[in-house]
């Protein structure tokens, strides 16, 4: 089972979501949200399992602080 992109290339599930967090990462450390940490997502489905996610920065970069302007590389 493949997902399409907006550029017709054909994606697995995991690699959609993977850049679908990844962009949500980028995003929220540019706008100096707070994304390190455990975040433990559950559900009140039995069903459905429980997940624990760890994101850590791996390098010392910081965010602008010229006003929210964030340049994209």
């Amino acid at each position: 089972m493949t997902a399409s992109s907006n550029s017709g290339c054909s994606e697995s599930p995991s690699e959609a979501f993977e850049q679908t967090l990844a962009t949500l990462l980028r995003d929220s450390f540019a706008r100096g949200t707070e994304v390190e940490g455990t975040w433990e997502i559950t559900s009140p489905s039995d069903l459905v399992p429980d997940w624990r996610v760890v994101v850590e920065k791996t390098t010392g970069s910081v965010p602008p602080d010229n006003g929210g302007d964030f340049v994209d590389e």
